[in-house]
């Protein structure tokens, strides 16, 4: 893998609590993943955080700028959350950096940083930045997963699919820009665009959709692809029939990457992102929901997207943010 100049490396000072350490927080167990130089064998179940800072995306979409920040932020918090699995290695590989606006670079590095990681034997969870991630991540996904697959003599079209399972507010389907780049809304019909061109199977699950915040255009586009969506309302009012239906369309799946825009959640509870919802769900509304897919056993990439810092009030969204990845370490760790 070749390494670009806009990778920041593991700073310990992220990690560190200082005089107010405490025993059995996550801070003390973070170590440096050296891409120059990295451990051999990785040890089983390695955890690699990997930040994304950029803001591209979401300033091609008309969002509010301040995602770039967010990788920070959420190790800020996340070094206080309890961790009792010591036996699980886990590691802080850096942040990308999205240099003079070329989102389709900072996409691509991630990308190959990701497949690089995932083939060393690492489970990644991406570190905030727009939901333009979304398009890098998942190119890495399918980079690994067909070198994992290569060798395989039952290779097709199933295996080498991944299916995407997205809680956000939008459905993120806008077509691309005439000169054939992207941003924060085009992630997932890029993503749909790329597998339809190479024959691999995709499919699209999206919950918390805010009918005020999609276009006809973009219901009736989801529904041509065959996208699963659960409007907020529903996940509300009608959670039993949501999770019979979801449950279905997990049932189907064999890898899963999962993605969360924190617009999924109402303003009250994650007022520090790229465009705050009025009517978005509770975090307990989401909850069961969210863990129905780790639960699934099939998830082998994760992000969270549109953490806006300057928009935040004490870290809420970021402490939020914080407990959902708390939730995907203690799936992972089983």
């Amino acid at each position: 893998m070749h390494l670009l100049n806009d990778h920041s490396y593991f700073s310990p000072s992220s990690w560190s609590e200082g005089e107010e350490r405490t025993s059995g927080r996550l801070s003390q167990y973070v170590q440096p993943f050296d891409l120059r130089n990295p451990p051999q064998p990785l040890p089983h179940k390695s955890i690699v955080f990997l930040g994304f800072s950029c803001d591209e995306g979401v300033r091609r979409n008309l969002g509010r700028f301040g995602s770039a920040d967010a990788p920070a932020s959420l190790r800020k918090v996340l070094k206080k959350i309890p961790w009792n699995a010591i036996h699980i290695p886990i590691w802080d590989a850096g942040t990308i950096c999205c240099c003079e606006d070329d989102l389709e670079k900072a996409q691509e590095t991630i990308g190959e940083m990701i497949a690089a990681l995932r083939l060393a034997g690492a489970f990644v969870i991406i570190l905030g930045g727009g939901h333009e991630v979304a398009w890098g991540h998942f190119q890495g996904l399918i980079k690994s997963n067909c070198k994992q697959e290569s060798h395989s003599e039952s290779q097709n079209i199933e295996m080498l699919g991944i299916d995407v399972v997205n809680f956000d507010a939008h459905f993120d389907l806008r077509p691309v820009f005439a000169n054939g780049n992207g941003s924060s809304g085009t992630s997932f019909r890029q993503i749909h665009d790329y597998c339809e061109e190479n024959k691999l199977r995709s499919r699209y699950a999206c919950l918390g959709i805010q009918p005020f915040s999609n276009t006809m255009d973009l219901f009736t586009y989801a529904q041509s692809i065959k996208t699963y969506y659960a409007l907020a309302e529903e996940m509300v009012y009608r959670p039993h029939l949501v999770h019979e239906s979801f449950n279905t369309w997990l049932s189907s799946a064999q890898k899963i990457y999962l993605t969360i825009c924190l617009d999924v959640f109402a303003a009250a509870y994650a007022p520090g992102v790229s465009s705050p919802q009025a009517l978005g769900l509770a975090p307990y509304t989401m909850l069961p929901f969210f863990k129905q897919v780790l639960e699934s056993g099939k998830v082998i990439g994760v992000d969270i997207a549109e953490l806006n810092p300057i928009y935040d009030r004490d870290d809420q969204t970021a402490r939020l943010a914080a407990c959902l990845i708390g939730e995907i370490l203690k799936s992972h760790v089983g």
